[in-house]
């Protein structure tokens, strides 16, 4: 193998195999990357046995070829070098690189070794486009569980039927749920599946085009692929809680303020936040406003008034202000929706008229 292409090209594509790469002691070679140049494209393939990804990388192939290397040693040095232009040549099974300025060998090992890419059995496939999943996967992954304790919670549940998409993810404090409709797709079969967080995270990282996004899934795996990329992962093994029985239809409290004055103010008042990160809100009628208050031992004391339509009863209730700042940023509207019943009840966030994207968040109880 003999290729030549940018630095920066390759570099970028190492960099997110890498993620995908594994410290496995009973399997060394998955701390590993395949690099394979055939007579159209070069390949950058990783795997960590829960997910695996194939990236083309664009370059020269003056001589077809593969080789694995490992994949931090490669990530760390073409992140270190300055050059433009970088030309790889396999000697045996090691990796001969060379700049303007640098000769640099890393010795590799046998490809035979490294696992076979996953191919998907029976698939069932959909397509959308870049922007839509980013959209859908962002707005919700913010409330997805950061344990694995339960694996449920730690992913991201997706329901599928004819052109409409459901995304939802929730950690027991707050849920987010996302309904896309889409004009491109046409799914007769209703499908639903949790896909890890993990995985939604290096999704994210690969929507970086205007592009059309193919999704096959059957019951263990996803594959998604795009124009220069295939990523694949494993489903959860779980069920999703019953969410929408907890969503409140009727509500004794709304409240209507403009997005960039509520989020301006939380995060003002995140500066005197205590301990446990609470922030209390009243919702109140006679004034038309949200009034917002915290305070630190350490650090003082805060009150802030947002001007706001109030209608219904005069409520206070305490919240994470990080999980507040966190819905309220997904909200595309200049207009943010603030529903609620008691000072013991969750808070429904939603843009004004837009019933596509919803946040609930519950409050911080006993304080």
């Amino acid at each position: 193998m003999k290729i030549q292409c940018l630095n920066k090209n390759l570099k970028d594509v190492v960099v997110i195999a890498e993620r995908n790469t594994s410290k496995n002691q009973t399997l060394p070679i998955l701390n590993s990357i395949l690099l394979e140049a055939n007579k159209d494209k070069i390949k950058i393939r990783a795997t960590n046995l829960e997910t695996a990804i194939e990236i083309n990388v664009f370059g020269k192939i003056q001589e077809t070829g593969i080789l694995t290397i490992p994949a931090k040693t490669i990530s760390s040095f073409l992140v270190n070098i300055g050059d433009d232009q970088i030309i790889l040549q396999t000697q045996k099974n090691n990796l001969f690189i060379k700049t303007n300025t640098i000769e640099t060998t890393i010795r590799g090992y046998p490809p035979e070794d490294f696992p076979i890419f996953p191919k998907l059995e029976s698939p069932e496939t959909f397509t959308l486009t870049s922007p839509e999943l980013r959209q859908g996967l962002s707005s919700v992954v913010i409330a997805s569980s950061v344990s694995d304790i339960k694996p449920e919670l730690a992913s991201i549940f997706f329901s599928i039927f004819k052109n409409t998409i459901k995304i939802a993810a929730t950690d027991s404090f707050r849920l987010a749920e996302k309904n896309l409709v889409l004009k491109k797709m046409r799914a007769e079969k209703m499908l639903s599946f949790l896909i890890p967080q993990r995985a939604v995270g290096e999704i994210l990282r690969l929507l970086e085009n205007d592009e059309d996004i193919e999704v096959g899934v059957n019951k263990n795996q996803i594959i998604f692929s795009g124009s220069n990329y295939k990523f694949i992962s494993r489903l959860t093994d779980g069920k999703f809680p019953d969410y929408e029985q907890i969503i409140p239809k009727k509500f004794n409290t709304t409240a209507m303020a403009k997005k960039s004055d509520i989020l301006s103010h939380i995060k003002l008042a995140g500066v005197f936040v205590g301990k446990l990160n609470e922030l209390s809100l009243t919702f109140n009628p006679t004034k038309k406003a949200i009034l917002l208050n915290t305070s630190h031992s350490d650090v003082g004391e805060h009150s802030s008034t947002v001007a706001a339509a109030v209608q219904g009863e005069s409520i206070v209730a305490k919240f994470n202000w990080k999980y507040l700042l966190d819905g309220i940023s997904q909200i595309n509207n200049e207009y943010v929706e603030f529903n609620i019943n008691s000072d013991q009840s969750p808070l429904l966030i939603k843009g004004r008229g837009d019933a596509s994207y919803l946040y609930l968040v519950m409050p911080m109880r006993g304080m």
